[in-house]
């Protein structure tokens, strides 16, 4: 249990959130096709709310120190001179604002979308070098599912957010599900598709969407609870 193992340890314990945009891109599509009213992921929100259970799951009454980290799985359009990504950019910027480290895909997607696998690469990163104490993974794809299990031989426990759903998108219909090797090599599994349905009703819940009204205001500024320094790394060659 990580409680023993950080028993009378006062500093803050280091938990780093990672998120698969490849993931998140379907679950905007599917709250916005079930909603038209909805604007969205609120990813400030997300991060509150990952803080909380973050304490709860792993380390009741100790304080934590929290990174935030957002893998695209496009490629950078300033970089290929695109500019017909805008709307991206405008994500990227809003991502940063509210304290996301933003990675855009070292390759090229475009005609065979897929998960960022760079995240994987992060992950084991910090955690060999000793900055990473719990890993809350938002993700549905089974790609990851290895990452759990590494950092389980390191006796680092890992968070997973998932969903399960069915929408239409256009004349098709769209069955998503979390990677049940996934499901199973983490620590604990949160099926995000109940919580946000208290949204209505439960006042954590309630920030992880953006209300039309708010979205502009959403990320003006970031929490002081959650700095945005970065955790020094080697640069990836």
């Amino acid at each position: 249990m990580l409680e023993s193992k950080f028993q009378g340890n006062t500093a803050p314990l280091k938990v780093g959130l990672f998120v698969d945009g490849f993931t998140m891109r379907k679950v905007n599509e599917y709250y916005r096709s079930a909603n038209p009213e909805c604007s969205g992921i609120n990813f400030l929100g997300l991060k509150h709310w990952v803080a909380v259970q973050a304490s709860r799951y792993f380390w009741p009454g100790h304080p934590i120190e929290m990174m935030a980290h957002y893998y695209h799985p496009y490629r950078n359009p300033e970089e290929d001179n695109d500019y017909r990504h805008r709307g991206m950019m405008y994500f990227s910027d809003e991502l940063k604002k509210a304290g996301y480290d933003v990675h855009f895909a070292g390759i090229n997607y475009a005609n065979d979308l897929c998960p960022n696998l760079e995240l994987k690469e992060d992950v084991m990163l910090y955690a060999q070098y000793h900055q990473l104490h719990a890993l809350v993974l938002v993700s549905t794809q089974g790609q990851f599912a290895t990452v759990p299990q590494t950092l389980a031989s390191m006796g680092i426990q890992t968070l997973l957010l998932g969903w399960n759903f069915v929408y239409h998108n256009r004349d098709r219909e769209v069955h998503w599900h979390t990677d049940q090797d996934l499901r199973r090599a983490a620590t604990y599994f949160v099926p995000m598709e109940q919580i946000m349905k208290k949204a209505s009703t439960d006042v954590l819940a309630q920030e992880l969407f953006l209300s039309p009204r708010l979205k502009i205001k959403a990320y003006r500024e970031v929490s002081s609870g959650f700095p945005r320094g970065r955790s020094r790394l080697p640069l990836r060659q």
